[in-house]
């Protein structure tokens, strides 16, 4: 071969290469148009709170709630869907299979549900509506209630309500209930109980985590939290299975529990008829998304 005609090879050659690594770039650019802007750079969307919702974007609630009604005052007037389901297991469901883009619930039970990571959901926004869960006493047993309002603030103060809430909720709480009471000393009189030494809680201990029985065993977060409050106090505690409808007539009858745990919120309704510790849990509302993947 002479040497123009090597010279002419090596050209070609060269051509060949070049063709050939062009079109693996022109491949390796199909598809990525998508998710992309003009200017080539990824667009990521995400909602990390309700004012990221768009008018058209569905999300869902439980029917009858606190939640439905929230969503329905603040969200439906900006054109977003409430979509009401009978069971709120139902609509985190939806939320994993895409039918909504979010969930308003109770934050602590939104937090029971997203702490199974299989799930792939978390919460982004507590959602103030002010509602708290109390502890529940006679209006004759002002000692006890005092002295519980007590034992609580000491359990916040040393660590252990947040070892507690995170034990049942598989997260920090993300506010912390305030006390309104007053209480900064146990207070001087006699604890008077049905039993010497034991505090009996009365509680419709079937609405997990707050208090559900297993094995025979009544537990959840109520149960370790009035347990944890009866060591500051030196008492054992005892919960006692009761119908919610009867807590509060079986609490002023003063013959089968001396106090009420079980998730009560607090009302002035309520307070017509019994006394309230001060707020043992936040039970604002929250919006849970699914993860960004």
């Amino acid at each position: 071969m002479s040497r123009n005609s090597k010279w002419i090879a090596l050209m070609l050659a060269f051509a060949l290469v070049f063709t050939a690594f062009a079109l693996v770039g022109c491949g390796g650019d199909e598809g990525t148009d998508e998710g992309t802007t003009d200017e080539g750079t990824t667009e990521v969307t995400s909602i990390k709170s309700t004012a990221d919702l768009k008018e058209g974007d569905k999300v869902g609630v439980q029917s009858g709630t606190t939640g439905e009604g929230w969503a329905k005052e603040n969200l439906e007037p900006d054109g977003i869907i409430v979509v009401p389901y009978d069971d709120i297991l139902l609509a985190f469901s939806a939320l994993q299979a895409g039918d909504v883009v979010g969930v308003i619930n109770d934050l602590p039970i939104s937090q029971d549900v997203v702490k199974d990571a299989s799930r792939g959901l978390e919460i982004v926004q507590e959602i103030q509506t002010d509602e708290t869960y109390g502890f529940a006493f006679s209006k004759e047993n002002t000692v006890l209630r005092d002295a519980v309002d007590w034992a609580l603030a000491e359990v916040i103060k040393d660590g252990t309500y947040d070892t507690v809430y995170t034990k049942w909720f598989g997260a920090p709480p993300m506010s912390m209930p305030e006390a309104v009471s007053g209480v900064t000393a146990k207070p001087a009189g006699s604890i008077v109980t049905l039993t010497p030494g034991k505090i009996i809680v009365g509680s419709d201990t079937a609405y997990p985590p707050f208090e559900n029985v297993e094995g025979g065993e009544t537990v959840g977060f109520d149960v370790d939290l009035m347990k944890a409050i009866g060591e500051k106090l030196g008492l054992t505690v005892e919960f006692k299975s009761y119908k919610f409808d009867a807590l509060i007539t079986g609490l002023q009858a003063g013959s089968e529990f001396d106090m009420v745990g079980s998730a009560m919120t607090i009302t002035d309704e309520r307070k017509q008829s019994i006394d309230f510790s001060d707020p043992y849990i936040n039970s604002n509302q929250s919006l849970a998304v699914k993860k960004a993947q």
